[in-house]
């Protein structure tokens, strides 16, 4: 039993390692850039990207910094960045200061385009070199109890590239538990997409996924699928967007049940809200409904939503609730339906 969960675990490690090696970007880049806050202080140093109306800036004294878009009066520097705006377009090139405040003009290649800070919601670090166009993260977790000889393992990993044009990125996620006595638990998921950016915030998008769970008694679901979506809505505080696909299938068990493949369609919503003044508050959340085009009356549907707020002054509790159900699961004795709660409290001194 150990020596099996010894490997699964480094297999898991092996993947996520040369997941994240990958995606380093280059080190030690000199800190030239420059913001002008609301209040008059000028700060030097990195900017890294702009998400959900969070500006990651690195520097030298204070580390990286979170700082409120908002807060932003004046931006420049000489890397050239990919910048999109409300509507969905995207610039890319260095950012010079311009005399007015609220204002950033983009050196690029086709000539200097003046666009205002807060129609602005993405901002990403464009490399001049292919390698240094990735980014990605890597997050494990591990926990060991002798006396019930309880192990679990909790894995997360991203790699992203991001153009003009293309948005590209590949995520892996594992969770497993071992305990004396108990049938293992395994949750793998490993998924890649690749959407192309159209006008009018249109995209179309190609993927493919492989998901592995003993609780739905699956040892592999290969999915591989294309399809068209669209952003309702995208500023720096809020994010709706809705997808319409269709994939196919191909699902193998654990028991005797005979392997399935599957047409599907595929109905999907992301919805995401920001606030960063107090109270503080995020929610993340996701709806995907996977109908079977071919096995009458099969339907998937995974849920996901996770709350952060601020009760009061740096006191956070947070949320985080997944569902998976699938109406005509493989083997008989499967359950249809597989959730999970999570429920947390944080404090923050800054």
């Amino acid at each position: 039993m150990s020596i099996r969960m010894t490997g699964r675990a480094a297999s898991v490690l092996l993947l996520a390692a040369c997941l994240f090696a990958t995606g380093l970007r280059a080190m030690g880049a000199e800190k030239t850039d420059v913001i002008v806050l609301t209040n008059g202080d000028r700060v030097t140093g990195e900017i890294r990207s702009l998400s959900n109306g969070l500006l990651s800036y690195k520097t030298d004294d204070m580390g990286t910094l979170s700082v409120e878009w908002e807060r932003i009066k004046r931006i420049s520097s000489s890397w050239p960045f990919i910048l999109e705006d409300l509507v969905g377009r995207r610039y890319t090139g260095a950012l010079h200061e311009t005399p007015n405040d609220g204002e950033v003009m983009v050196l690029q290649e086709s000539g200097p385009v003046t666009l205002k800070l807060a129609d602005i919601v993405g901002i990403a670090r464009f490399g001049k070199r292919l390698a240094q166009r990735f980014q990605g993260y890597l997050d494990l977790g591990f926990s060991l109890q002798k006396a019930q000889k309880y192990t679990q393992l909790n894995l997360a990993a991203n790699i992203s590239y991001l153009s003009q044009k293309w948005d590209i990125r590949t995520d892996a996620s594992s969770y497993f538990t071992s305990q004396e006595n108990v049938e293992d638990i395994k949750k793998n998921l490993l998924s890649v997409d690749a959407m192309r950016l159209f006008r009018k915030r249109w995209t179309a998008a190609g993927f493919t996924q492989f998901e592995q769970n003993t609780e739905l008694n699956l040892v592999g679901r290969i999915l591989a699928g294309a399809g068209v979506g669209r952003y309702f809505l995208r500023t720096n505080r809020n994010v709706l967007s809705a997808v319409a696909a269709v994939d196919v299938t191909r699902e193998n068990y654990y028991d005797a049940t005979e392997s399935k493949t599957n047409m599907e369609g595929v109905l999907g919503a992301n919805f995401n809200a920001f606030r960063y003044w107090f109270p503080n508050m995020s929610i993340t959340s996701s709806l995907f409904a996977y109908p079977s085009l071919t096995e009458k009356g099969r339907v998937r549907v995974k849920f996901q939503a996770n709350i952060r707020y601020e009760v009061f002054r740096r006191f956070y509790v947070s949320l985080g609730f997944l569902d998976s159900y699938d109406s005509k699961p493989g083997g008989e004795t499967t359950t249809k339906n597989d959730y999970s709660l999570t429920f947390g409290i944080s404090w923050s001194l800054t």
